[in-house]
């Protein structure tokens, strides 16, 4: 049950941030980087090594959604 609410709730920070950067129109660019959190810096110009802003926010919303499924899935099963 701890694993499903913490995936609820990291699901539905991907999919903020993914919505986030799809709608800022500075961000060219995305660089993820960081230790126990990940973090995503926008870049206004594309910059080497950098993934594009719209390709970062597709993805970040995605493994949102796969997220939220895994935690809906433990959470329709009672565990």
């Amino acid at each position: 049950m701890f694993w499903a609410i913490l995936a609820l709730v990291g699901g539905g920070t991907f999919l903020v941030n993914g919505f986030s950067v799809l709608t800022d129109p500075s961000c060219a660019s995305v660089d993820f980087s960081g230790g126990r959190a990940i973090l995503a810096t926008c870049y206004e110009s594309p910059t080497t090594g950098a993934v594009s802003g719209n390709l970062a926010g597709i993805g970040m919303m995605l493994f949102g959604v796969l997220l939220g499924l895994f935690a809906l899935r433990t959470f329709a099963r009672g565990r």
